[in-house]
């Protein structure tokens, strides 16, 4: 794509994330393809995140708390840019992220970059990453995609209803489904975008987890064939009360764990998304025999 012809909105969604803010905003104005404007949606903070916006060159649009959804949406709706990329307030961008994006397109609406999370010990891991050709089916398994890895041109992302307000979390994924449907991706393989892991999430809670199953199913099923249909929900049903099982794991509930395990294989009765599910299934069952 010409670069010329990218107008680039930043949108980036900020609730109470003041400590983090300036190398988010810093990492988006240093970028080597200049953005055409960035734009803070603060969704009701309590620290001092106005303060800190106001240091830099950005617009800033303030709201009263309705969700990381409704703060990403009021942003797009506010762009004057013709493509969005979002860039959540704890991550930042290696400052070729944009322009290595921008090049990358030829007719595709969607374009993703690699991962490297960073955790707050200090270290680093790469999320893996999936070409094009394989992306679309493996999100239906799971969500391979970060929010601040992507670049979007906006009236395909508005057509699709921009992010779902209604979901307590998962509402990338969601997105990400619907936009399979429309528009052609492309990747770019170099770990551009800096993760920030906190374990602090509302992904991180199962609950959320199981309420936002349904809309996650209902994305990535839709316009299947009936037959196809079903057994695609079965699969990701499956898939995400696994997740559950992994959640419940981490937070020592151990026969919550094993219930959401085996119902996971009651969906679906192959553990075929990847060993890691094996590894819970026998570390629950040990667990659970060092118990009685």
């Amino acid at each position: 794509m010409d670069p010329a012809s990218a107008k680039v909105s930043v949108i980036i969604p900020n609730y109470n994330h003041a400590r983090w803010l300036p190398e988010s905003i810093e990492s988006a104005l240093g970028q080597t393809l200049k953005p055409y404007e960035i734009i803070v949606v603060d969704d009701g903070s309590t620290d001092n995140s106005r303060e800190v916006a106001a240091r830099y060159p950005v617009k800033f649009v303030s709201l009263n708390h309705g969700g990381l959804s409704a703060a990403r949406n009021t942003g797009i709706r506010a762009s004057e840019g013709n493509w969005i990329a979002p860039l959540d307030a704890d991550d930042y961008w290696l400052p070729q992220k944009l322009e290595s994006q921008v090049a990358a397109i030829r007719n595709e609406a969607f374009c993703y970059c690699a991962t490297n999370m960073f955790y707050l010990d200090g270290h680093t891991e790469p999320r893996p990453y999936y070409e094009a050709s394989r992306v679309k089916a493996i999100l239906r398994r799971h969500n391979c995609i970060d929010p601040s890895s992507v670049l979007i041109r906006k009236d395909v992302l508005l057509q699709v209803g921009g992010f779902n307000e209604n979901m307590p979390a998962a509402e990338d994924w969601e997105a990400w489904l619907k936009l399979a449907r429309v528009c052609d991706f492309v990747g770019v393989t170099r770990q551009l975008l800096m993760y920030r892991v906190t374990g602090t999430g509302m992904g991180a809670n199962p609950d959320i987890v199981f309420r936002s199953m349904e809309a996650i199913v209902a994305a990535g099923t839709a316009g299947l064939p009936p037959i196809s249909r079903f057994i695609e929900a079965r699969r990701m049903r499956s898939v995400r009360t696994a997740l559950a099982a992994v959640k419940y794991r981490d937070l020592g509930d151990y026969p919550a764990a094993l219930r959401c395990a085996w119902r996971a294989l009651a969906y679906w009765p192959s553990p075929f998304y990847d060993k890691a599910f094996k590894i819970l299934i026998l570390e629950l069952r040990r667990k659970l025999r060092n118990r009685a």
